[in-house]
């Protein structure tokens, strides 16, 4: 929608102006009214309507809102209603009035300067802390429903100029009692803060959320990106690979404490993460702690206050035309790279701004990618083993 057509009505909201586009819907600031005056401002997603007749986005949406409405937490954002408007769905949720990561990454980038590294460390064990009553969420009847968010980014990080720290966008978080679950085999989220394991399109449990939390604290308190890789695939390896620097590599005044915070939420291996994200907010806490004492809340709103304005875009370090945009494009390359053209098409979603791109070869999984080198190393040790009998006798 053009931003010449704003404001205008929609259905019982007003859409005022835009405030963010990613390749399946649109993210409006809206007023909705009520007796006597009374007017609250809102933030409404609106899927594309070139979406809107697609049943399965149309599913999506209402698994959005069901999840979304049923957890309630100071560090997640409110889903507060779900309509249907101009034949379509809309997701109706609270507006908080900031910018997000990435968007104060971007402005204190353009202005020569660096997130505070306490701030960093205190945003972040809030985004823990929200992650960690997702992950611990039950349904109606007790039940875990063991949700893992898949999308933790700066983007989905909200910082209000109150002070106020809150992670958004549970639209492509998986939760076990979910009815409509996204295809098999397809990888969803942004390249850039997905886990080793996520990247591979094995199974999921929350522990790929706090993976991400680590590469996002990276990149607040470094103040760029950790992966600089443009083209796909390349950066597709990048992140299996997991090679995570210590931040204070990269700037020096990074204390050792939060390199090891840092070090232990990017491992490899699942099982040498955290164990769970409230165990991550408590050892950011505890540094905290030790450090002079901060007015975390007071600062975060009076550093936003402070901010230019951010780019139109918000993602000037990464300009669109270096990423494959087409789906044609991906999926021509898909056909010469596939080994077999029985493989199922393995789905990637940046959901950046950009248009989704689809298509890419589904990658050999870990357990069986050097099965060869194992096969030879045992057929290696047989012979040695049968000339070594042979010779003793």
């Amino acid at each position: 929608m053009p931003s010449s057509n704003l404001p205008r009505p929609f259905g019982p909201y007003t859409l005022l102006r835009r405030l963010a586009a990613g390749g399946m819907a649109e993210v409006y600031l809206a007023t909705t009214s009520g007796a006597a005056g009374f007017e609250k401002l809102v933030a409404i997603k609106r899927v594309h309507p070139h979406h809107a007749a697609d049943e399965g986005f149309g599913s999506m949406l209402l698994d959005e809102a069901k999840l979304s409405a049923s957890l309630n937490h100071r560090n997640i954002v409110q889903t507060l209603d779900l309509r249907r408007v101009d034949g379509g769905y809309v997701l109706v949720m609270e507006h908080v009035e900031g910018y997000d990561a990435h968007q104060v990454l971007d402005a204190l980038r353009r202005a020569g300067r660096l997130l505070p590294v306490d701030i960093a460390a205190h945003i972040i064990a809030e985004v823990c802390r929200g992650l960690d009553y997702a992950h611990r969420h039950r349904d109606d009847q007790g039940e875990p429903t063991r949700i893992v968010h898949r999308d933790v980014s700066p983007q989905n990080v909200l910082l209000s100029f109150a002070g106020e720290v809150k992670i958004a966008d549970f639209g492509i978080a998986k939760a076990e009692s979910r009815r409509s679950d996204p295809e098999s085999r397809v990888i969803k989220g942004k390249y850039f803060y997905m886990s080793p394991e996520q990247a591979w399109a094995e199974p999921l449990d929350h522990r790929s959320d706090i993976f991400s939390a680590g590469v996002v604290l990276w990149e607040l308190l470094v103040g760029e990106r950790l992966h600089k890789e443009s083209q796909v695939q390349l950066l597709l390896d990048a992140v299996r690979r997991a090679e995570v620097p210590a931040p204070s590599s990269a700037r020096a005044e990074v204390p050792r404490e939060l390199d090891a915070i840092v070090a232990r939420a990017t491992a490899v291996n699942p099982s040498e993460r955290y164990a769970d994200a409230g165990k991550m907010a408590d050892a950011l806490i505890a540094y905290l702690a030790r450090r002079e004492p901060i007015h975390a809340s007071r600062e975060i709103g009076e550093m936003l206050a402070a901010l230019p304005p951010p780019s139109s875009s918000g993602r000037g370090e990464f300009p669109a035309s270096e990423v494959p945009q087409t789906r044609d494009q991906v999926v021509t390359q898909s056909v010469q790279e596939r080994p077999t053209p029985t493989e199922p098409p393995l789905r990637y979603d940046l959901d950046e701004g950009r248009p989704t791109v689809a298509g890419w070869r589904s990658p050999t999984p870990r357990s069986r990618r050097h099965a060869w080198l194992w096969a030879l190393g045992a057929g290696s040790l047989l012979v040695g083993l049968v000339l070594w009998f042979l010779y003793r006798s």
